[in-house]
């Protein structure tokens, strides 16, 4: 997959969540990089969530991004899991997402 083809994803809520938190909440190991950035491991893949505005403790506009499929080497959707991926996220909060 090169860097033209890996799946992004936008998001804009209704309001802010802290995504540390929703992470916890749904049981998604994660590591924080800094203010703005996550790195989360979801069914073994690597995926990189951005606060747009704001930080990731508290931030109404982000962005997933896929950084590498997972290494099981069976056929997946990448589109797919970031949708789960932010469907499971924000499973765990009052947040509902928004059309920009």
């Amino acid at each position: 997959m090169t860097d033209e083809d890996e799946p992004v994803q936008d998001c804009t809520l209704d309001e802010p969540v802290d995504i540390p938190a929703a992470l916890e909440a749904a049981a998604v190991e994660y590591l924080d990089v800094d203010d703005q950035r996550t790195i989360v491991i979801y069914q073994h893949a690597i995926l990189m969530v951005i606060a747009s505005t704001g930080r990731v403790t508290e931030t109404r506009e982000f962005t997933v991004e896929l950084w590498e499929e997972p290494p099981d080497g069976l056929p997946r959707d990448p589109n797919d899991l970031v949708t789960a991926f932010l469907d499971e996220l924000l499973a765990t909060t009052d947040a509902v997402r928004t059309e920009p």
